[in-house]
């Protein structure tokens, strides 16, 4: 088999083995409410440029189903998570929520990072048992604060090696109606499963969709 043959043959068996996919989600009774609000996408990384790809990819999938969706790094350039905020940093927060109309936001990370052999699957979370009296200045929690991870550093024209061994990102995306009382502000817990990803535009892409899919 000449060199080109096997290029084509592993990229095509690397190819196969990417995927995007729900892994699991969880509704509140009360969650139609919220696709009436303004809501604020949040993504969590220390880059920027990865915050913007989730934060925008999210938000025009949203604002195509008629949502009225806002990005965190457009609306709030400057906004600076703490892990323990005081009680006058959390009514500032909401204060300028407020100015701008918000009362619900969508907040992205990554929730795990699993290496498995190929013939293992990563574990079924579960969902709302483990998200129980989460509200939304709870997101500082040590099981959430892992930045998403910076896909375009994946993007390559080189053949991919083939290995026996996977990568799959547990990404969430837990939405919160800031109008409700601390308990029961969770609306909606989205898990998504993304093995062995081979480019980040289409990772975006159908991640997003995912998460848009909920609001439906």
């Amino acid at each position: 088999m000449n060199k080109i043959a096997l290029g084509l043959l592993i990229l095509v068996l690397f190819s196969s083995c990417s995927s995007v996919k729900l892994m699991d989600s969880w509704k509140s009774a009360d969650f139609q409410a919220v696709k009436s609000s303004k809501i604020l996408i949040a993504a969590k990384s220390p880059d920027l440029e990865v915050r913007k790809s989730y934060e925008i990819a999210i938000a025009n999938q949203l604002k195509n189903q008629g949502i009225d969706a806002v990005e965190m790094h457009k609306i709030f350039p400057d906004f600076e998570e703490k892990e323990n905020p005081t009680e006058e940093e959390v009514a500032e927060i909401i204060k300028q929520f407020d100015a701008e109309g918000i009362t619900s936001v969508l907040v992205t990370s990554l929730k795990n990072t699993i290496k498995t052999t190929n013939e293992d699957t990563p574990q079924r979370i579960d969902i709302p048992t483990a998200y129980q009296n989460r509200y939304f200045f709870s997101f500082n929690n040590s099981d959430d604060v892992h930045a998403l991870p910076k896909l375009p550093s994946l993007e390559s024209d080189d053949v991919p090696k083939v290995e026996l061994t996977s990568t799959t990102y547990v990404l969430e995306a837990v939405t919160y109606d800031l109008t409700q009382e601390k308990k029961k502000q969770l609306m909606n817990v989205c898990l998504v499963d993304i093995t062995d990803p081979s480019s980040a535009k289409k990772v975006l892409q159908k991640f997003s969709k995912i998460v848009a899919s909920q609001f439906k």
